[in-house]
């Protein structure tokens, strides 16, 4: 690793090519998932204006209605899974105190064992 460090830094034009590289590769990185961002954007608008053109008096409503209605039920999915994780980690406590109290009661058996011989 010393001689790696040691190389870019006596030699400056290997680290500006790192470091070009780098950039290009964060450059296009980015460049997807703008494309993406945008092509989602492009998307709601579609479904929006098929709803408005579909039914302009609802629309608004409807879309505040779904909004509100699946931030209640992602709420309540967050709920039943902090239950499930909790119950989940209560049985794991459990389980872990069997299995420490039979490898500790194992392990006194050994240690009987080799004090007797």
């Amino acid at each position: 690793m010393e001689g790696i460090i040691n190389y870019i830094t006596a030699h400056q034009f290997t680290a500006g090519v790192f470091g070009f590289v780098a950039i290009l590769i964060a450059f296009f990185i980015l460049k997807k998932f703008v494309k993406l961002a945008l092509l989602l954007i492009l998307g709601l608008i579609v479904f929006v204006g098929y709803l408005y053109f579909t039914d302009p008096g609802v629309t608004l409503k409807d879309v505040k209605a779904t909004m509100n209605k699946a931030k209640d039920e992602t709420g309540y999915i967050v709920e039943k899974g902090r239950g499930v994780y909790d119950g989940v980690k209560n049985v794991y406590k459990k389980g872990e105190k069997l299995v420490t109290k039979d490898v500790n009661k194992m392990m006194g058996d050994d240690k009987q064992s080799t004090k007797n011989k």
